[in-house]
């Protein structure tokens, strides 16, 4: 965890609440899968009601800390579609919730949640094996993952748009792309506080990648955009972020996400001055750990958005051989 950042609470336990600030209340939920927790928020909209922000992962064990020790909101903020952030949104609404996220975010959310197992299953397959990664049928069959971990989706989620939040003028809503397509954040400028879910977490990078939907998309050169639009936010602004402890310090943090993704780039320009290579050549540069099989994708798709950050900058090429597999090289 970075010792440039303050942190005023400990680490909170599943159950508890906790106030960080005036109108703001802090809540720890379980996952599955590290990093185990996610953190949600009840944040003061002044004269109305509390609302949530996030939902949590669609277990029993979130269902029941919502049903029996924490109640349901009037309204929930989903901050992007992973299934940590909006797996409960489903049993919330059906509990009387009203759900709010961006259309760009909800748009995702049904497109992946609706498609044939076989479908994701194909896509996949051809997204690895274009970048290089020698596919076998041990690898596939496992379906329309995200559809089991999230389950049943909400009927209705009304749209979130840049600016005031409507029910809670306090509160401004803007959107990080690079982590999801439009990632929502809500800023309070009065005692600052920031919303910031998985956008800048105080231990852990978030994962930015490529995905099959989007093969030849520029996530991380948005991600790095939207880290510039933070430094406009007050440096003493409590930031709540969805996994670690909340922290003050978001220009420092700001400073830390970048400088690590530019020494990533640097280490792909290293390795592209001495010839072309495909993505899974260039992964073990980025992670030269043993991975876990479940981790593969996600450090896959994150190296190639790194390469794809030099192709769109102009630095990198990028061409397909005769075996339809792209390769990269510095121009």
């Amino acid at each position: 965890m970075s010792t440039r950042l303050d942190y005023p609470a400990p680490a909170l336990e599943f159950g508890e609440t906790h106030e960080l600030a005036p109108g703001v209340r802090w809540l720890r939920l379980p996952l599955p899968f590290p990093p185990h927790h996610i953190n949600v928020y009840l944040l003061d909209g002044g004269a109305g009601e509390p609302f949530l922000v996030d939902t949590g992962y669609a277990g029993e064990a979130t269902k029941t800390l919502w049903d029996k020790r924490y109640g349901c909101p009037a309204r929930a903020v989903v901050t992007h579609f992973h299934p940590d952030h909006i797996g409960q949104a489903g049993h919330l609404s059906n509990l009387g919730a009203r759900i709010y996220m961006s259309w760009e975010e909800w748009d995702k959310t049904r497109m992946l949640h609706g498609m044939p197992g076989e479908q994701v299953d194909a896509s996949l397959k051809d997204f690895f094996t274009r970048n290089g990664m020698r596919c076998d049928e041990s690898m596939f069959g496992r379906g329309n993952g995200y559809r089991r971990s999230v389950g049943q989706l909400p009927e209705v989620v009304t749209a979130l748009e840049w600016g005031k939040l409507p029910f809670a003028p306090e509160w401004d809503v803007q959107f990080a792309s690079g982590h999801s397509p439009a990632h929502a954040l809500l800023f309070r400028a009065q005692d600052p506080v920031l919303a910031c879910g998985d956008v800048a977490l105080p231990k852990i990078t978030p994962n930015i990648s490529v995905w099959p939907d989007e093969p030849d998309a520029d996530p991380l050169g948005h991600y790095l955009k939207a880290l510039e639009r933070l430094r406009e936010l007050p440096e003493e602004t409590l930031v709540l972020p969805a996994h670690g402890l909340p922290y003050t310090g978001l220009h420092a943090r700001v400073d830390e996400l970048v400088e690590h993704h530019e020494e990533r780039l640097q280490e792909l320009r290293e390795l592209l001055d001495g010839g072309r290579c495909t993505a899974m050549q260039a992964l073990p540069t980025l992670f030269p750990k043993a991975l876990k099989p479940g981790s593969v994708p996600f450090a896959f798709g994150e190296t190639l958005a790194h390469l794809n950050r030099l192709w769109w900058s102009g630095e990198a090429g990028r061409d397909c051989d005769g075996e339809n597999v792209y390769r990269y090289r510095m121009n």
